[in-house]
C-alpha cells in the first residue's frame, strides 16, 4: 500500500523572493495588492489542487458557478505574509481586529480552489464577497502560464464601488429594471470595469471583499482539458 502524506509547511511555504506591486483602483483609489512568485513550490500546490476531486456540492461551493475543492489542511504557517501585507496596505482593516486576528483566521482556513470552465457561462453580475468593508479576499492563480487567460476584474455600478445591499447589483441598471442575460465582464449599461489584474501562474491578488469584482473570463478561454484553477481565501 502507498499512501500520500502531506507536509503542509513544505507544500504551502511562501517564496522568500516574492515581489509586491500595488494598484489603486476606482474613484476611491482602493488598494489591490499583487504578489508574484508567491509560493516556493507552486507546482506542489497545483498538483494538490489537481489530485483532489472538485465538487458541485452547494455545501462546498455555495453560489459559485464553478466546481470547488475544499480540504481541511493546516495553513497556519501562511498567516504571517497576509498579516504583513494587510498591515502595510490595508491598515484600516487590520487595525479593526485584535493583533492575533490573522493567525486565528488561518487556523480556520481551508484549502479552497475554484475550478471553472467557460462553456455556456451563466448570466452573472460582478459581486461583493462581504459588504462589511473589514474583510480581505485573496486569489492565487494555479494555472501554468500557457493555460492562463483573463484575470480578476473590478467594477463600479452606477459610479459606486460599494453597496450595503448586494442584491441591488443583480441587474444591468441601478434602477433594477433590466435583468441580466449574460456573464458580465466588460463595461455594459451601468457597470463599468475599472481595472483588471491579469492571471499569471503563482500570482496572488489581495483585495477588500467589499470591492465589486468577478473572474474576468470569456467563452472559449477555459474549455476541454483546461480549467481555471484559483485558490481562494476569505479573511
Amino acid at each position: 500500500m502507498h499512501k500520500n502524506i502531506i507536509d503542509e509547511d513544505a507544500v504551502f511555504e511562501i517564496n522568500a523572493d516574492y515581489s509586491v506591486t500595488v494598484e489603486q483602483i476606482g474613484p476611491d483609489k482602493q488598494n489591490v495588492v499583487i504578489v508574484d512568485d508567491f509560493y516556493a513550490d507552486p507546482w506542489a500546490v497545483r498538483q494538490l489542487a489537481l489530485d483532489i476531486p472538485a465538487s458541485r456540492n452547494k455545501r462546498i461551493r455555495g453560489n459559485n458557478p464553478a466546481w470547488r475543492v475544499n480540504a481541511f489542511y493546516e495553513l497556519d504557517s501562511m498567516a504571517w505574509i497576509f498579516d504583513q501585507l494587510g498591515r502595510m496596505y490595508f491598515p484600516e482593516i487590520l487595525n479593526f481586529y485584535p493583533p492575533n486576528f490573522m493567525e486565528e483566521s488561518f487556523k480556520r482556513a481551508t484549502f479552497m480552489v475554484n475550478v471553472m470552465q467557460t462553456s455556456n457561462l451563466p448570466p452573472i453580475c460582478p459581486h461583493m464577497d462581504n459588504t462589511s468593508g473589514h474583510n480581505l479576499a485573496a486569489t492565487i492563480y494555479l494555472n501554468e502560464q500557457n493555460e492562463c487567460a483573463g484575470g480578476t476584474s473590478f467594477y463600479t455600478f452606477g459610479g459606486k464601488t460599494f453597496y450595503t445591499d448586494p442584491t441591488i447589483t443583480h441587474s444591468y441598471d441601478v434602477q433594477g429594471t433590466k435583468p441580466v442575460t449574460q456573464y458580465i465582464n466588460d463595461s455594459i449599461h451601468d457597470w463599468e470595469m475599472i481595472g483588471m489584474i491579469p492571471m499569471k501562474f503563482n500570482r496572488m491578488v489581495l483585495y477588500n471583499q467589499a470591492m465589486l469584482h468577478t473572474a474576468y473570463v470569456k467563452e472559449g478561454m477555459f474549455v476541454g482539458d483546461n480549467y481555471r484553477l484559483n485558490q481562494q481565501f476569505f479573511i
